[in-house]
């Protein structure tokens, strides 16, 4: 089969697959799903995708969570749950996801590190998770929430297996970052003409995790932050990590800001972005990168009663 036949096989296959929900594609379409051999190569390759997305680990850690009941939600093929069992020692480890594909992979995985762990399927749809209320210490939920086609029921049932006084930790995707604002909106829509027709939102769908999935949303930390408020929770942004993508793309700035093609919203943030000693970009002192993490717990029971939720 030569190459264009198997661009379009693959485009078609993605499509279909897109098509059938989240957790059809995500069965397809698993992140840095690999054949380990060894419990060796397999923490090399924890390290190394950390490393992808400079102070990723620190702003999302896996250890310090010793003698705790800890749930990784969206666990995929296992990198965090490798970490955790590794890096912690958990009371007890739960992995869940949607897709079975990914779950058969964390399993193998974690096999070769003898570890132990639970593994729960949710339903895309329903999402509820099998577990008793206030029954866990951390959730860990990273490049998750913004796939999610029903955001609200799955954050009311973290909020229901949370412990009053456990924490949450959250990656989604950052619209405050240079991804957004200069390889989206210019890179590839204005240099490589894709995805110029739609929406600065609809583009970044396309950009991240394959043309054809199905959600991918990005949001501003403040908007995120009424979200899980929404929600019972309280917190606050730790940071956000860069890409090395976005590292490669970032001598491209100057020359966006000087284009007029570009909206105005995005030459503003690019001709605000400020450098740290390590050359990494900051917009209003945050790195101006796709992976925003934050820190939450459960809203005090005055702030509940105020009606803040």
């Amino acid at each position: 089969m030569n190459r264009e036949l198997k661009d379009i096989k693959s485009n078609t296959t993605h499509t279909i697959v897109s098509n059938k929900g989240s957790a059809a594609y995500w069965t397809g379409h698993m992140v840095a799903n690999k054949a380990f051999t060894s419990a060796e190569e397999s923490l090399e390759h924890f390290h190394w995708r950390n490393d992808q997305y400079p102070g990723y680990i620190d702003l999302m850690p896996v250890h310090g969570q010793d003698g705790k009941v800890v749930l990784d939600y969206g666990c995929g093929p296992g990198n965090d749950v490798v970490g955790f069992a590794t890096y912690s020692n958990v009371k007890k480890l739960i992995a869940a996801d949607v897709s079975p594909t990914a779950l058969e992979a964390a399993k193998r995985r974690l096999q070769l590190h003898n570890k132990n762990a639970e593994f729960m399927q949710v339903d895309e749809n329903k999402n509820d998770i099998p577990l008793p209320d206030k029954s866990v210490d951390y959730i860990h939920t990273s490049g998750v929430l913004h796939h999610c086609a029903n955001l609200g029921a799955i954050l009311n049932e973290l909020h229901r297996i949370l412990k009053d006084d456990g924490q949450i930790s959250v990656m989604v995707y950052n619209y405050s970052s240079i991804w957004v604002h200069l390889y989206v909106a210019y890179i590839l829509q204005i240099q490589q003409g894709k995805f110029k027709e739609k929406s600065i939102i609809e583009a970044f769908r396309r950009s991240t995790d394959g043309e054809n999935c199905p959600i991918s949303n990005c949001y501003k930390p403040g908007d995120f932050i009424s979200l899980m408020r929404s929600h019972g929770f309280e917190g606050k942004l730790k940071g956000a990590a860069i890409s090395k993508t976005e590292m490669k793309y970032i001598g491209k700035r100057l020359e966006a800001t000087e284009d007029r093609r570009l909206a105005e919203e995005h030459r503003v943030f690019l001709s605000e972005l400020t450098f740290n000693e390590k050359g990494i970009p900051l917009h209003n002192g945050v790195v101006a990168g796709i992976d925003a993490c934050y820190q939450l717990e459960k809203q005090s029971l005055e702030k509940t009663d105020g009606g803040e939720t």
